[in-house]
């Protein structure tokens, strides 16, 4: 896919490869002319390459930037790999072609939290009158949590009551866990990408790609999966999601997943 864009879309193009390791104590680039995949990107037009490693708990984003790799003149730059970056302004997802009966969407059972780790819980809050007062303030509002700062025989009564019902939910048995729709495995990060490739290497694998494609545009369409993977932070948003042979330049998938590259450099680099 990478060396397809620096092939079709207008340069300059630079291609950092990303990898986090967390044993690092700071990000670190290197450019090594030996490493094979910088100089397949350096043969398919890349104004420059370089490795970019970096642990997980480092602010990054800077640390980026003042790469001398940045340092070189582009239109784009492409992340390959794990992201150092909050922010892009295209995420890719290249996919495998599923195996066999492998599905995009599974169903996983949620542990819901034991009664007794409930009742610990409202236990450490009920150990102090600002304790029982924020419980308050949750169940009814915080106005009368206000109120019940300034009546201490309130705030004990409520106390007393609280422990007794606690001292009863101990006694009940834990909650079932739930099932919830997730992201399969191998596919985990394709829920929130702009632009969704499956990889067809052959077309025997042509019908399960279609198949994928199917099922990642109903992600956002469906009630249920949308508010199991992608809950309230997610947006409806559709994305780019094509089934195509990325070493076929002729393959209709693959010149619809570059033409959305060549718009969103065009428009980011105008």
């Amino acid at each position: 896919m990478i060396e397809s864009v620096l092939q079709r879309v207008d340069p300059p193009i630079l291609v950092a490869r990303c990898r986090r390791d967390n044993e690092l104590a700071e990000p670190k680039e290197t450019s090594p002319r030996t490493e094979p995949e910088l100089r397949r990107y350096r043969e398919a037009g890349a104004g420059g390459a370089a490795l970019f490693t970096f642990p997980e708990s480092a602010t990054t984003t800077d640390d980026f930037f003042v790469t001398d790799l940045m340092a070189e003149y582009s239109r784009a730059v492409v992340l390959e790999g794990d992201r150092p970056l909050s922010y892009v302004d295209l995420s890719v997802f290249v996919a495998p072609t599923p195996h066999g009966r492998e599905r995009l969407f599974v169903r996983r059972s949620t542990p819901r939290p034991s009664r007794r780790e409930q009742a610990a819980h409202l236990e450490r809050l009920l150990e102090t009158p600002d304790g029982v007062a924020e419980l308050m303030g949750r169940l009814v509002g915080e106005p009368l949590a206000a109120m019940l700062r300034f009546q201490p025989e309130l705030v004990e009564a409520a106390r007393t009551e609280f422990l007794e019902k606690l001292g009863h939910a101990r006694q009940s048995p834990a909650p079932a866990p739930t099932k919830r729709w997730a992201v399969s495995e191998r596919y985990v990060g394709i829920e929130r990408a702009h632009l969704a490739i499956v990889n067809v290497r052959d077309e025997d694998e042509r019908r399960r790609a279609d198949e994928l494609v199917a099922n990642l545009v109903k992600l956002r369409q469906d009630e249920e999966l949308f508010s199991d993977i992608l809950g309230h932070r997610g947006n409806r948003i559709p994305i780019t999601a094509v089934a195509a042979n990325l070493a076929d330049p002729a393959d209709p998938g693959a010149k619809k997943a570059i033409a959305k590259v060549r718009r969103v450099v065009q428009s980011r680099s105008a």
